[in-house]
């Protein structure tokens, strides 16, 4: 249970720090956007569950595990080094105003500088979001918990991190530098040895 604790809190935290941001330069996440945001990140990481928990049937234990151990360190590894990726990116000019900045930067999806994030905002940056709840589940599989219980779990700390990240922001604006990309990816790197 503890380890889809953390898988819980891993996948949850950017979310949180999306709307950290957001809420920190001013942009709003109305209730819609937040739900947008929580499921597809519950949909992204239930069907990558399923997937990998499907996918123990064919492929031999060891090589799962070490498959499952890497995928885990090499996404703990992205997250903790994800601000020097975000400098080389903007300084070789390649980043700009493309999805790939929201990986970086949740206050990219504001893509009409409305400050506030509509639907379709929501969608794009929860797909981006979701990216690494998707590699993160496909490495985690099932194991002892309920699918049903898992995506509860999730979506309701989706639904949370956003909200909260977002009135923390606001709250808190610049004066606060939490880098939870590090967190985040410490987290993942733990939850690969408690797999």
């Amino acid at each position: 249970m503890l380890g889809y604790l953390l898988l819980v809190m891993a996948v949850s935290m950017d979310g949180f720090a999306a709307a950290l941001g957001m809420g920190s330069s001013g942009i709003k996440i109305p209730l819609r956007s937040a739900l947008i945001i929580s499921f597809t990140g519950t949909l992204f990481l239930g069907v990558s569950v399923a997937f990998g928990d499907a996918a123990e049937s064919f492929i031999p234990e060891t090589v799962g595990s070490a498959a499952s151990f890497l995928l885990l360190t090499g996404l703990g590894m992205f997250n903790i080094f994800r601000d020097r990726l975000k400098n080389i990116l903007s300084r070789s000019g390649k980043g700009g105003g493309s999805p790939v900045m929201m990986l970086f930067d949740g206050t990219a999806a504001d893509k009409d500088n409305s400050k506030s994030i509509s639907a379709k905002e929501a969608a794009a940056l929860s797909v981006a979001l979701s990216a690494d709840s998707a590699i993160t589940g496909v490495s985690t599989g099932l194991g002892e918990i309920s699918l049903p219980l898992l995506l509860i779990m999730t979506f309701a700390a989706g639904l949370v991190s956003v909200t909260a990240g977002q009135a923390l922001g606001r709250k808190a604006a610049s004066a606060m530098d939490m880098d939870l990309g590090k967190l985040c990816g410490l987290i993942l790197i733990v939850l690969a040895f408690v797999r």
